[in-house]
């Protein structure tokens, strides 16, 4: 019998650590992105504009916390990128936005950057090319382990 309860209790303790050691927080990053045509203007009420528009583009990504993270979208001539970086705890994170254009064979770029956003918040970055305005909604959320960062992405 004693057999019994130490193999059980020995199951338990290996079921314990392998949930701990993919209990690692992650941070979840989600753009989505919406290409809007010139007459719809961006206002206080762009939560309420969007409601009414699909994304073109809905990347999303799970980083470590205190990690970069980025997203790139684009050409070899036009580029987009996306960084998120958190601080070590998950709390707030910052977001950088930076355009890349090819002119002449050299890449010109141009950041857009916003520091310490809380963790959870969204905050919106917007580009103006080819007679559009691309609109990045970007929201960030920091989970316990992947597995809740993974699952957030799927909603």
């Amino acid at each position: 019998m004693k057999k019994h309860v130490y193999l059980l209790l020995s199951f338990m303790a290996l079921l314990l650590v392998s949930y701990q050691t993919n209990a690692e927080p992650v941070f979840a990053v989600k753009a989505d992105i919406y290409k809007l045509k010139n007459e719809i203007t961006i206002d206080s009420k762009v939560a309420e504009t969007l409601k009414l528009l699909t994304p073109i583009h809905q990347p999303a990504l799970l980083a470590l916390l205190g990690e970069s993270a980025l997203i790139e979208i684009g050409d070899e001539n036009r580029l987009t990128a996306l960084e998120v970086k958190t601080n070590k705890d998950g709390t707030f994170f910052n977001a950088a936005m930076k355009l890349k254009d090819k002119t002449d064979g050299k890449w010109q770029s141009i950041t857009s950057f916003m520091p310490h956003i809380p963790s959870g918040q969204t905050v919106y970055f917007s580009r103006n090319f080819s007679g559009s305005t691309w609109l990045i909604k970007l929201t960030g959320n920091r989970f316990t382990s992947e597995e809740l960062g993974l699952a957030s992405l799927q909603n």
